[in-house]
């Protein structure tokens, strides 16, 4: 059984709906992650997926159902693999043993899972936590950190409901093993995304979106 817990400070967020360039450097640390060292590095290099994406249909679903939950969900995405990137174009959900606006726990993804996604409903500021923000609340919580950890799924996804704009963000499984001792994984620099418009108008739909 896994559970999922929200983060108590910073999680991540979004701007532009481009495809990210397939080739960039590894990000820097930002704050609230580990430093890197020359093994955690050779650890982020060695892994066979560096990259993932997610089909427009799938980026919209995974949005309006965000923004219509008071409570935390699991999804399990599912796709194909080609090279070193997952390409992300569907879901199914899994049995939820708990679901709370701060928490819940699934059963486990089926093998052909290539990220899990849950969600982190927005209520509001919170001082104790350091929350100001929607933006905020796209981050990983020591719980979500030891789930991810434990598991073997490549990718972890974040998606921030109930806000004026559907905020999604990422973390490869390896970034989240190394940074493992942190309270709170905000965002890496370019993997977060933040949707201007859900418009229904085929010609407005946004291109899939990657991470490094």
């Amino acid at each position: 059984m896994v559970s999922y817990g929200m983060s108590p400070s910073g999680r991540l967020i979004a701007a532009v709906a481009l495809v990210a360039p397939l080739s960039l450097p590894l990000p820097a640390p930002a704050r609230g992650q580990g430093t890197l060292t020359a093994t955690d590095s050779a650890i982020l290099a060695s892994q066979p997926l560096k990259r993932l994406t997610l089909a427009p249909s799938l980026l919209r679903r995974l949005s309006l159902l965000a923004a219509g939950l008071d409570r935390e969900v699991v999804l399990c995405l599912q796709g194909t693999v080609v090279g070193d990137t997952a390409q992300l174009v569907d879901f199914v959900m899994p049995d939820l043993v708990t679901s709370t606006a701060d928490r819940v726990q699934p059963l486990p993804c089926a093998a052909p899972t290539l990220a899990v996604w849950h969600n982190h409903p927005w209520t509001g500021p919170d001082s104790s936590f350091g929350v100001k923000s929607p933006e905020d609340l796209c981050s990983l919580s020591q719980p979500d950190l030891r789930t991810v950890v434990g598991d073997s799924v490549p990718f972890a996804v974040v998606s921030v409901g109930r806000t004026q704009r559907p905020i999604v963000c990422w973390w490869r499984r390896v970034q989240a093993v190394i940074n493992r001792h942190v309270k709170f994984l905000p965002r890496f620099p370019r993997q977060w995304l933040e949707l201007s418009s859900l418009a229904s108008d085929s010609a407005a739909k946004p291109p899939a979106v990657s991470v490094p």
